[in-house]
């Protein structure tokens, strides 16, 4: 895993100083500042994006969080294997900056890996929830003290009734990097804590069709080429795009669903500290994204969001 790592750090000061931000997309960003948005209620939908490919969706007294991750690591740590855990300071500035109100319904994680699934156990401790993972989510939270009766071990084909929200979990792919899958593997039962940037194993990827607010969500963190999601009809497709475009998987995806609006996520360089605001990762290729979505008449209506910016879907 390190040989895989090292080319990354090779980028890694260019992404710090020199990646461009969202501003060059003025035309296609959407939201407000989450502190001064109003909460939507029970017939609407408010999506706020907390970065990497962490969302908080409220309608109503429902609040669901997706794959929140506010304490970031370095590239230094990850290569050289450190333990990391949540930061106080660092889940205080996210979840006021994203205006996560003191108490959510759920948190659901799409895999396993730090960047997912880090900050899950020190919030839920926090904001309470059950949480929707796989097993090995599931036994990662439990090992972090998450209470069991607070966590729902999960498989494709599963549905959960959280609060105003109906949950569908479907089969996902986690992309590849660098043409590999980082850190696979699974735990059948709690792992043995401080946990290493390693030792944050894959399990199984999941994506989730979330019913709320009148809307239809369709949530992942990426995927391959040859695995189109099975949902169609989407309000709203989140499709996981850390890699940019792989053997067209992009347009595959969005074809397969049809949706209103499409949210290419998990772009931004989930290395740097959460304060330094958006920046588009080394490995990202949104202009190729864009252009895609435009040539082809891909349906769905391109957008894109910034940090803690709250969006109401219409």
């Amino acid at each position: 895993m390190t040989r895989l790592l090292l080319p990354l750090a090779g980028v890694a000061i260019f992404a710090t100083s020199c990646s461009h931000r969202l501003n060059s997309y003025e035309d296609l960003l959407h939201g407000d500042p989450a502190t001064l948005a109003q909460r939507a209620p029970a017939d609407e939908l408010a999506i706020t994006y907390l970065g990497v490919n962490g969302y908080l969706l409220q309608s109503g007294d429902t609040a669901i969080l997706v794959d929140p991750f506010f304490s970031r690591v370095s590239m230094r740590d990850v290569v050289f294997k450190a333990e990391a855990g949540s930061r106080p300071e660092d889940l205080a500035y996210g979840i006021t900056e994203g205006a996560i109100p003191h108490q959510v319904d759920a948190f659901l994680i799409t895999h396993s890996h730090f960047d997912h699934a880090l900050d899950v156990p020190a919030l839920q401790k926090q904001l309470g929830g059950v949480v929707i993972a796989s097993e090995t989510g599931v036994a990662i939270c439990e090992a972090l003290g998450t209470p069991r009766g607070r966590l729902r071990r999960s498989r494709p084909g599963d549905v959960h009734q959280v609060g105003g929200a109906t949950i569908r979990v479907l089969a996902a792919h986690h992309d590849l990097v660098l043409g590999k899958v980082p850190f696979q593997g699974c735990y059948e039962k709690p792992p043995a804590t401080p946990l290493r940037l390693d030792q944050w194993l894959l399990g199984t990827p999941l994506a989730y069709v979330i019913e709320i607010g009148g809307k239809r969500v369709y949530l992942e963190s990426g995927g391959v080429a040859g695995h189109p999601p099975a949902a169609k009809d989407v309000d709203l497709a989140i499709v996981g795009a850390a890699p940019g475009d792989r053997d067209g998987r992009y347009e595959e995806a969005v074809r397969a669903m049809n949706p209103r609006f499409v949210l290419p996520s998990h772009q931004d360089w989930f290395f740097n500290p959460v304060r330094s605001g958006f920046h588009f990762s080394p490995l990202a290729n949104f202009p190729e994204i864009r252009a895609i979505h435009t040539v082809n008449e891909l349906p769905g209506r391109l957008l894109l969001m910034d940090y803690f910016h709250a969006w109401r879907v219409p």
